[in-house]
C-alpha cells in the first residue's frame, strides 16, 4: 500500500524533472540557433568589408588595410557579443599588428598582414562548423582568388 503512493510520487517527480531538462535543452538550442544565425550574418559582413577594402585600396601592388581601421572598429563593436573567444583573440591579434605597423611603418609586411587577416576568417569558419582543410597556414589561400600578386605576397 505504501509503495503505490511512493511509485506515483516518484513517477510524477521523474516526469517533472524530465520535462524541465527537455525545456532547458530546447531553450539552449533556440539560443544557440539565434547566436549562430547572428554570427553568420556578422561574419559575412566582415568578409564583405575585407573584400571591399582590398578592392578599393589596392594600388601598385600595395594594400592599405590600416586606412580602414575605423570600419573594422565598427564591425568589432557589433560582433563582440556573438563571436567565439577564438575569433575575438584572432581579431585582437590583428588589431595589435595594425597598431604595430602604424607605429613602425618600415616593418610592414604584407604577407604577415594577410595571414593575420585570414586567420580571423579561419577562426570564423571553424566557429560556424566549416572545414578549413586545404586553406593553408592561417587560411592564407582564402585570399588567393582576390590577389593577383599572391605568390609574391606570401613569401
Amino acid at each position: 500500500m505504501i509503495s503505490t503512493p511512493i511509485a506515483i510520487i516518484l513517477s510524477l517527480l521523474g516526469a517533472g524533472i524530465g520535462y524541465l531538462v527537455k525545456h532547458f535543452i530546447e531553450k539552449r538550442k533556440e539560443l544557440l540557433s539565434e547566436v549562430n544565425r547572428e554570427r553568420r550574418e556578422l561574419y559575412q559582413k566582415f568578409v564583405n568589408l575585407t573584400i571591399e577594402i582590398l578592392k578599393s585600396t589596392k594600388s601598385d601592388n600595395k594594400y592599405d588595410l590600416v586606412g580602414a581601421l575605423g570600419e573594422l572598429f565598427e564591425f568589432f563593436k557589433k560582433y563582440i557579443l556573438y563571436a567565439s573567444p577564438n575569433v575575438i583573440n584572432r581579431f585582437s591579434d590583428y588589431f595589435q599588428y595594425l597598431y604595430y605597423i602604424d607605429q613602425n611603418p618600415t616593418q610592414k609586411n604584407t604577407g604577415v598582414h594577410f595571414r593575420k587577416l585570414t586567420s580571423i576568417m579561419i577562426a570564423m569558419r571553424k566557429d560556424l562548423g566549416l572545414n578549413n582543410k586545404g586553406l593553408g597556414k592561417d587560411g592564407i589561400y582564402i585570399m588567393r582568388a582576390l590577389i593577383s600578386d599572391f605568390d609574391e605576397i606570401i613569401k
